[in-house]
C-alpha cells in the first residue's frame, strides 16, 4: 500500500521525465496522503518545509511510515542498496522504493535463526492471511481459513544462519486456553527476536485477543533482548492463559524486562494471565520494572502470577507497587512461586506488595511465593499479610519464605493475625525453613488464631533451618490444636534449630487425642542441640494406637544437650504391629541421655518391619545398658535394615548383650539386617550370648552382618557355634561379613562357624574380599586366626 501511495504521490507531484532531487512536492498532501491510508503520523522534519520540499523529503517521510508500520527502522539513510538520497532521477527513485517496500512491508516480525539452521518449522492457530519470507530468498503466502493449530516448515539448501520475517494479520483465533496464536514451542534454531509480534496478531475490532501461550518457551537459543514493541498491538482487556509460558526456559533472554512490553493490556485480571511467563529466564536483568502490570485493575485471579519470575536470578529488586492495580479478594495460587529462586533479588520485601488484597485465605496463595530468593534482606513486614482476614486454606503459606537466608530480625508477632479457623493441610509447610538469618524468639501467640482438628503437613518443617532463632519453645505455640494426629503434622518442625533453649514444653503439641500417623513426630527436633533437661514423660501422652511408618523417625536426632532417662511411658500409647522405621534414629546422637527403660517399646507387638530401629539409639554415648526383653514383642521373620545401627557407637553401654535381645527373629535373613548394629560399642563386656542370632536360618542376605561387632574391643571368650544362625546356600551376597568382629581383640577360641561345626570360611570356600573384608583383622585372639584365608582379614 505504502509503494501505491509514493508512486501516487510522484505522478501527482513529478513527471516521469529525468529530475534531479532538489524537484519541489506538496509536503502537506505527502503527510495528508499517509494519515489518510494508513492513520499514520508522519512528523514534519522542518516547519519551513512544511508545504513544499524536494524528494529527499518524500523518501524520508515514506521512510518514517516504513518504520512505524514495522515497529522497527527499515533503511539506513544513504545506504547504497537502496540509493534513497543519491537518487538521480524519479525513475531511479521509484525502482528504489519500489524495491524498499516490496521487502520489507511485507513482515513484521523477525526471527535470525541459528547458523546451523538446516529447516524451520512452526505452528499458527489464528485464521487470517499471512506472508512468510523463509529469509533464502523462498517466500510462501500462507491464507488460513479457521483456527486448528497448524505447522509450517521450510527446509534450507543449505544449513546456515537465516532471517526469517513474519507479516500478514489475524482474524480470528482459538478459544482454546492452552492454544497459542503463534507458537515456537522447543524451536531451537531461534537466535534472536525483533519486531513485533502483536502487529500480525493483534487485537481484533470486536475486541477478541490473541494468546501467546507457550510461544517461545523451552526456546533456549535465544539471545538478546525482549523486543520492547513485541506485543505492541495488542490493546484491551485480558484473556485466561493470556501470557501463560511465554517466555519459559528462554535463558538466553538478557536485558530489562521492556516496561512497556503489556502496555495495552488494560483491564480486570484474568485466571493464569501472567503464570510462568518468563519462569527460568535466568539471564533477564536489573529491576523488575514498577508499571510492568499497570494497566491491569480489578480483582484477582486465580493463577495470575503463578511462578511469573520463578528462577530468574540475573532480576534484582521487586518494586514496592508491583501489583498496585490489583483489589479485592484472594484468589487460589495468585502469588505461588511467584518469586521463588529469584536468587539476586536483593533489598527488602516491599511492605505494600500485597496491599490491595484484602479477604478470605485461598489455597496456595502464597506458597513459595518468595522460597529460595537467598538474597532479600531485612525483616518480614509486620503488615506483610495484614489484608488476609478468614478461615486458613490448603497450603497458604506452604514454603513462602523458604531458604530465604538474607531475611533478619524476628518473626513478626501478628504476621498471621487475621488466620482464624480450622487448620488446613500444609498451611505453614516449611514457611520459614532455611530461615537462618532471622532471630529472637518464635512468638507465642504467632498461631494464636488457629483452633481445631490437624490437618495434613500442618506444621511440617515450619522453622526446619531457622538456626538463628533462639530461647525457648512457647509452651503455647500449638494450643489451638484439638484431635486426632493427621500425616506429617510435625515433620521436621523445628530441625536445625540448634540455638533453640531451654526444656521441650510438657504440652507443646496442645490437645492431640488419637491414632498415630505417618510420620507425625519424623525429625521434628532434628538436630536441636541447644535444646536441655529431659523428655517429657508426657509429650506424646495423647497418642494412642497402632505405629505408623516413619512416626518417630530422627525425632530427637543430635540433641545432644537431652539429659536423664528416656521416660518409659515415652510411647505407652502405641500398642500394635510394627511400622516401617517407626524408631528410625529417634534418639540418635542424643550423647546426654543416661538410661533406656526395659518397657520402652512394650506395646509393640508382632512382625518385624523395615528399618524399625534403624540406627534409633546411634552415638548415644551417655547410654550405660541395654535393657533385657527390650525388643521382647517383635516376633516373626526378619526385615530389611531391621536393626541396622541401633547400637552404633554407644560407647558408654557396659556389661553383656541380653541374651534374649532378638529372641522372636525367626526366618530367612534380609539385606543389612544386623548391619554395624553393636559397631563401636567398645565397652560392651562378656561373651556374645549363644542363641543371640539363633532363629536366623536362609540363604544369605547383602550386609546382613557388615559391621555388627565392629571394634567392640572388650567383648571376650569364644564366637558360639552356629551364631549366625544355619545358612542354607553357599552363595555369598555383597559385603554379608565385611568387619563383622574389625578390631574384636578380646574374642578367642575358633572363629565363626556353621552349627555342625564347619568354618564359615570352609563353608563358603569361594567367598572374595567384597563378600567377607576385612571380618577377622585385629582379632588375633582367635585360635585359627592364622588358617583364616587372607580374603577373611
Amino acid at each position: 500500500m505504502l509503494k501505491r501511495i509514493f508512486l501516487a504521490i510522484l505522478l501527482l507531484f513529478t513527471s516521469y521525465v529525468p529530475a534531479h532531487s532538489a524537484e519541489i512536492v506538496n509536503v502537506e498532501y505527502v503527510h495528508s496522503l499517509i494519515k489518510k491510508v494508513w492513520n499514520i503520523d508522519v512528523p514534519y522534519y522542518e516547519d519551513s518545509l512544511k508545504y513544499a520540499a524536494n524528494m529527499e523529503y518524500v523518501l524520508k517521510a515514506v521512510d518514517k511510515a516504513n518504520e512505524i508500520l514495522n515497529g522497527t527502522p527499515t533503511t539506513d539513510y544513504g545506504s547504497s542498496e537502496y540509493a534513497t538520497l543519491y537518487a538521480a532521477d524519479t525513475v531511479a527513485t521509484i525502482d528504489a522504493v519500489n524495491r524498499l517496500i516490496e521487502k520489507q512491508n511485507k513482515s513484521s516480525f523477525y526471527i535470525t535463526t541459528t547458523p546451523t539452521t538446516s529447516s524451520f518449522s512452526f505452528k499458527i492457530s489464528a485464521a487470517g492471511e499471512y506472508t512468510v519470507d523463509w529469509g533464502d530468498g523462498k517466500t510462501d503466502t500462507i491464507t488460513k481459513t479457521d483456527t486448528t493449530n497448524t505447522t509450517y516448515s521450510h527446509t534450507y539448501d543449505t544449513a546456515g544462519e537465516y532471517t526469517i520475517g513474519l507479516g500478514g494479520k489475524a482474524t480470528a483465533y482459538s478459544s482454546s486456553t492452552s492454544t497459542a496464536a503463534v507458537s515456537f514451542l522447543y524451536n531451537k534454531n531461534i537466535a534472536e527476536i525483533s519486531g513485533s509480534l502483536g502487529k500480525v496478531f493483534s487485537t481484533l475490532s470486536d475486541g477478541t485477543q490473541p494468546r501467546f501461550y507457550y510461544t517461545f518457551n523451552n526456546c533456549t537459543n535465544i539471545k538478546g533482548n525482549i523486543p520492547e514493541n513485541l506485543f505492541a498491538g495488542i490493546t484491551g482487556h485480558p484473556v485466561s492463559n493470556m501470557f501463560d509460558n511465554t517466555f519459559y526456559g528462554c535463558s538466553g533472554l538478557t536485558g530489562e524486562i521492556p516496561e512497556s512490553l503489556f502496555a495495552g493490556i488494560t483491564g480486570a485480571p484474568a485466571e493464569g494471565m501472567f503464570g510462568s511467563t518468563f519462569e527460568r529466564c535466568s539471564g533477564l536483568t536489573g529491576e523488575i520494572p514498577a508499571g510492568l502490570f499497570a494497566g491491569i485493575q480489578g480483582a484477582p485471579a486465580e493463577e495470575m502470577f503463578q511462578s511469573t519470575f520463578y528462577g530468574c536470578d540475573g532480576l534484582t529488586s521487586i518494586p514496592e507497587n508491583l501489583f498496585a492495580g490489583i483489589q479485592g479478594a484472594p484468589a487460589s495460587y495468585m502469588f505461588y512461586m511467584t518469586f521463588a529462586y529469584c536468587d539476586n533479588l536483593t533489598g527488602e520485601i516491599p511492605a505494600g506488595l500485597f496491599a490491595g488484597i484484602s479477604g478470605a485465605p485461598a489455597q496456595s496463595m502464597f506458597d513459595g511465593t518468595f522460597s529460595r530468593s537467598i538474597n532479600l534482606i531485612g525483616e518480614i513486614p509486620a503488615g506483610l499479610f495484614a489484608g488476609i482476614h478468614g478461615a486458613p486454606a490448603n497450603g497458604m503459606f506452604d514454603t513462602t519464605f523458604q531458604g530465604c537466608t538474607g531475611l533478619t530480625g524476628e518473626i513478626p508477632e501478628n504476621l498471621f493475625a487475621g488466620i482464624q479457623g480450622a487448620p488446613a493441610s500444609s498451611m505453614f509447610n516449611s514457611t520459614f525453613n532455611g530461615c537462618s538469618g532471622l532471630t529472637g524468639s518464635i512468638p507465642e501467640n504467632l498461631f494464636a488464631g488457629i483452633q481445631g482438628a490437624p490437618a495434613e503437613m500442618m506444621f511440617a518443617g515450619t522453622f526446619s533451618g531457622c538456626s538463628g532463632l533462639t530461647g525457648e519453645i512457647p509452651a503455647d505455640l500449638f494450643a489451638g490444636i484439638t484431635g486426632a494426629p493427621a500425616n506429617g503434622m510435625f515433620d521436621a518442625t523445628f530441625s536445625g534449630c540448634k540455638n533453640l533453649t531451654g526444656k521441650i514444653p510438657v504440652g507443646l503439641f496442645g490437645e492431640l487425642s488419637g491414632a498415630p500417623a505417618q510420620s507425625m513426630f519424623d525429625s521434628t527436633f532434628y538436630n536441636c542441640s541447644g535444646l536441655t533437661g529431659e523428655i517429657p514423660e508426657n509429650l506424646f501422652a495423647g497418642i494412642s494406637g497402632a505405629p505408623k511408618s516413619l512416626m518417630f523417625w530422627d525425632t530427637f536426632f543430635g540433641c545432644k544437650n537431652l539429659t536423664g532417662k528416656i521416660p518409659e511411658s515415652l510411647f505407652a500409647g502405641i500398642t500394635g504391629a510394627p511400622a516401617e522405621g517407626m524408631f528410625g534414629s529417634t534418639f540418635e546422637r542424643c550423647s546426654g541421655l543416661t538410661s533406656i527403660p526395659a518397657g520402652l517399646f512394650a506395646g509393640i507387638q508382632g512382625a518385624p518391619a523395615e528399618e524399625m530401629f534403624d540406627g534409633t539409639f546411634m552415638g548415644c554415648s551417655g547410654l550405660t545398658s541395654i535393657p533385657e526383653g527390650l525388643f521382647a514383642g517383635i516376633q516373626g521373620a526378619p526385615a530389611q535394615n531391621m536393626f541396622s545401627d541401633t547400637f552404633a557407637a554407644c560407647s558408654g553401654l557396659t556389661g553383656e548383650i541380653p541374651t534374649d535381645l532378638f529372641m522372636g527373629i525367626r526366618g530367612a535373613p534380609k539385606s543389612s539386617m544386623f548391619r554395624a548394629t553393636f559397631s563401636g560399642c567398645k565397652n560392651l563386656t562378656g561373651k556374645i550370648p549363644e542363641s543371640l542370632f539363633a532363629g536366623i536360618t536362609g540363604a544369605p542376605a547383602d550386609s546382613m552382618f557388615y559391621d555388627t561387632f565392629r571394634n567392640c574391643s572388650n567383648l571376650s571368650g569364644e564366637i558360639p557355634l552356629g551364631l549366625f544362625g544355619n545358612f542354607t546356600s553357599k552363595t555369598l551376597k555383597f559385603y554379608m561379613f565385611r568387619n563383622t568382629f574389625y578390631g574384636c581383640r578380646g574374642l578367642t577360641g575358633p572363629s565363626a562357624r556353621q552349627p555342625d561345626g564347619t568354618y564359615l570360611y570352609n563353608y563358603f570356600n569361594t567367598a572374595t574380599t567384597s563378600h567377607v573384608d576385612n571380618m577377622y583383622t585385629g582379632a588375633t585372639g582367635l585360635s585359627d586366626y592364622s588358617s583364616i584365608p587372607a580374603a577373611w582379614k
